[in-house]
């Protein structure tokens, strides 16, 4: 915003103008528009030139004609930046109006419209707004989705940081966010979230050890006597996981003896590896081919004279349980920890009791989704199951946590206590 390229073509601003009214909404004087019904609702965060810009406003009210509650509050407090005033430039007026300040004063907007018992807030910023919306949304406890029309001063570390859906809208001719910073967010924002925070692989990692296991080798914990078995399939990071390995001596100190194979051959997906992206990677790992590697597995588990069979998934290993779990014939439980490529069709074909555990913040499986799913299982009074969405945590964060977090660490073991009471009933002869 250093240059006059943000302040060019200044609106005539029009206290009068929309269809709509101003009220106050948390503490704001607000240009609201639509039904104070909706259960739906979009925050607009102006640019500089605040809420009393006619396009602006009218862009509010064909927001609302969708069926959204527009919401448009004066940030500035009737002190719009007006490029005519000499005696305060820019750089003069952002500091009374810093984005800093913009997100600390939404805050009070979005809890005045959660108060009214809206279902979700989205938001849009404009320029100088989509910093305050950009912040907003690197936590889920404020908005749902986010829309960034030409923003400012928005940095490729802002949008690592987020946690919610974002479009970006950017212009050709943009001095302040040109097109080349817009490919870099466009770069971070498809890493895929599958692939985040990978581990640091050891093979000597866990209590337990490497055997074969139905052709596979395996990780192995537990007495080998021990009758109820958990086979865990891993994510695309593969069996010599650390966390994972400490997940499976965990169950194994509960009774279980815990089989996490190697799926993968050897080849784990390896995030560094630009030959072989993710996409690459999973034409010679498949979840189907995951699927059929496990029957052996299990035969071999079943050959030893266990008496019951759970499985848990993460991720990619998510999928290859579930389609296990569609036969009565191959696990008796099912896990499925943040998972990956699992469909409501799947869920409904389903023949064993199942727990699902997600994450708030998961691109891949999100809340919503989940959500069908526990609907889909409530219908099926057959298959006991269970569902929790996990606040505040991402994809992955049942064994791709760090250590040192101690947040991180008390999300992930509160996963495996749910993990732990619902494969209990293995014990069961």
């Amino acid at each position: 915003m250093s240059g006059p390229q943000c302040c060019a073509s200044p609106p005539t601003l029009n206290p009068s103008s929309g269809a709509g009214h101003v009220e106050k909404v948390g503490g704001l004087d607000s240009y609201v528009s639509g039904s104070p019904d909706s259960k739906l609702v979009i925050l607009l965060v102006s640019d500089i030139y605040g809420y009393e810009a006619p396009n602006l406003r009218k862009l509010a009210d064909k927001i609302a004609a969708a069926g959204f509650y527009a919401v448009v509050p004066d940030f500035f407090y009737g002190d719009p930046f007006a490029p005519d005033n000499a005696e305060k430039p820019i750089q003069v007026w952002l500091k009374d109006h810093g984005m800093h300040k913009g997100y600390e004063d939404a805050k009070p907007v979005i809890e005045a419209l959660n108060s009214k018992g809206v279902s979700a807030i989205g938001a849009v910023g404009f320029c100088w707004g989509a910093k305050v919306v950009v912040e907003l949304g690197k936590s889920s406890a404020f908005i749902k989705a986010a829309v960034l029309c030409h923003p400012t001063l928005v940095t490729v570390d802002d949008i690592k940081e987020l946690k919610v859906p974002i479009s970006i809208l950017g212009a050709e001719m943009d001095h302040v966010s040109p097109p080349a910073l817009l490919k870099q967010f466009e770069e971070v924002l498809a890493r895929p979230q599958c692939c985040a925070n990978p581990p640091t692989l050891n093979p000597s990692s866990g209590a337990g050890h490497v055997e074969k296991v139905g052709g596979l080798d395996s990780y192995v914990s537990g007495s080998p006597d021990s009758k109820p078995a958990i086979l865990l399939v891993s994510d695309v990071y593969g069996y010599e996981a650390p966390n994972l390995r400490k997940l499976a001596d965990k169950i194994a100190a509960a009774g279980f003896y815990a089989v996490v194979p190697d799926f993968f051959y050897g080849d784990p997906f390896a995030p560094d590896n630009a030959e072989k992206p993710i996409q690459v990677w999973l034409k010679d790992h498949g979840v189907h081919k995951g699927y059929e590697d496990a029957k052996p597995v299990i035969e071999a588990l079943n050959s030893k004279g266990v008496s019951a069979i759970g499985a848990v998934g993460f991720c990619w290993g998510a999928k290859v349980v579930v389609e296990l779990g569609k036969s009565s014939a191959f696990i008796k439980a099912a896990v499925l920890c943040h998972p990956s490529f699992v469909t409501v069709d799947d869920i409904k074909e389903l023949k064993v009791p199942i727990s699902i555990l997600g994450a708030e913040i998961d691109h891949l499986s999100p809340p919503a989704l989940l959500k069908q799913f526990e609907e889909v299982l409530a219908s099926k009074s057959e298959v006991g199951s269970f569902v929790k969405i996990f606040p505040k945590v991402a994809h992955g964060w049942t064994v791709r946590y760090n250590v040192e977090d101690e947040a991180a660490v008390k999300s992930a073991e509160e996963a495996h206590g749910n993990l732990l009471d619902w494969t209990e009933d293995l014990h069961v002869e």
